[in-house]
C-alpha cells in the first residue's frame, strides 16, 4: 500500500493575484468571441491578425508578470520538501513539483489559453490566405 502525503503548508508571502487573474480570464473570454466572430464572418486580414495578436500578447504579458513572484520560489520549495524528506530524496523530489505546480496552475491556466488563441489565430489567417500573418517568422 502506497503511503500518502500532503503537500506542505509553508507561507511563502506569495500576493494573491485571484482579482487581477480574473480579470485576465475576462480579457481571454473577450478575445476569444472576437476569433469566434471573426471564424464566423470569414474575415481576416493582416491589420486584424496583427490586432488581436497584440491584444493576446499583452495579456499573456500580465499573466506572465503576475507569475513571476511564484517563480522566485523555486529553490525555497525544492529546500523545504528536501528538508522534510531527507529520508526519501526521490518522494522529495515528486512531492516539491507537485508543489511548484500548484503554485503555477492558475497562471499557467491563462498563459496556455493565450498561446492556444495565437494558434488559433494564425490557423484562421492561414486558412483564409494560404500564406502566414504578416508578422509570422519562421
Amino acid at each position: 500500500m502506497q503511503e500518502s502525503h500532503e503537500l506542505l503548508v509553508h507561507d511563502f508571502n506569495l500576493p494573491c493575484h485571484d482579482n487581477e487573474l480574473s480579470n485576465a480570464a475576462d480579457a481571454i473570454e473577450k478575445l476569444k468571441n472576437r476569433l469566434r466572430i471573426i471564424r464566423i464572418q470569414r474575415s481576416i486580414d493582416g491589420k486584424t491578425h496583427t490586432t488581436m495578436f497584440e491584444d493576446t500578447i499583452r495579456v499573456l504579458d500580465y499573466v506572465g508578470k503576475l507569475s513571476m513572484p511564484a517563480f522566485a520560489i523555486e529553490d525555497e520549495l525544492e529546500e523545504l520538501y528536501k528538508m522534510e524528506f531527507l529520508h526519501a530524496p526521490e518522494l522529495a523530489k515528486t512531492l516539491w513539483l507537485d508543489h511548484y505546480e500548484n503554485v503555477h496552475r492558475p497562471y499557467n491556466l491563462l498563459k496556455n489559453r493565450c498561446f492556444k488563441i495565437l494558434d488559433e489565430l494564425d490557423d484562421e489567417y492561414y486558412k483564409r490566405h494560404k500564406t502566414h500573418p504578416p508578422n509570422w517568422k519562421p
